[in-house]
């Protein structure tokens, strides 16, 4: 939120799951009074709230290989870079893949049962996260 999505861009935010109760000790973003709302919509209504004046725009996808038609080669010709916050390794490994591809930077971060994970993916650069 700092400068992300602020005067040109546009930070794209997409989540097909809504708020569970187990969410809110670790999702900053999210009330009590926010189970069972959509996490991307109300992630973007948050963010909105601390800076009126970030663009954002919220989708409600699994990100994979069935919404290719929706994250295309024009979607991604669009980014200066990812930041993920998964909790599934096939996700992760499916975003790696795309922004090596698109020779995006990759903030790669989440969580794996109880462990947290941060990891900057820099491609042909760094390691990715799928060659950890």
């Amino acid at each position: 939120m700092m400068g992300v999505g602020h005067t040109r861009g546009m930070l794209t935010v997409t989540d097909m799951d809504t708020i569970e109760r187990s969410n809110l000790n670790r999702q900053f973003l999210f009330r009590s009074w926010d189970v069972t709302k959509l996490k991307s919509d109300t992630a973007c209504n948050a963010v909105k709230e601390m800076n009126p004046d970030i663009n954002v725009t919220s989708h409600q996808n699994r990100v994979g290989p069935e919404t290719e038609q929706v994250y295309t080669d024009a979607f991604f010709a669009k980014l200066d870079g990812v930041a993920n916050a998964l909790d599934n390794v096939d996700a992760r490994s499916y975003m790696d893949r795309r922004c090596v591809y698109y020779g995006l930077p990759l903030l790669e971060s989440g969580t794996l049962g109880t462990k947290g994970n941060v990891q900057v993916v820099i491609p042909h650069v760094t390691e990715s996260y799928s060659s950890s």
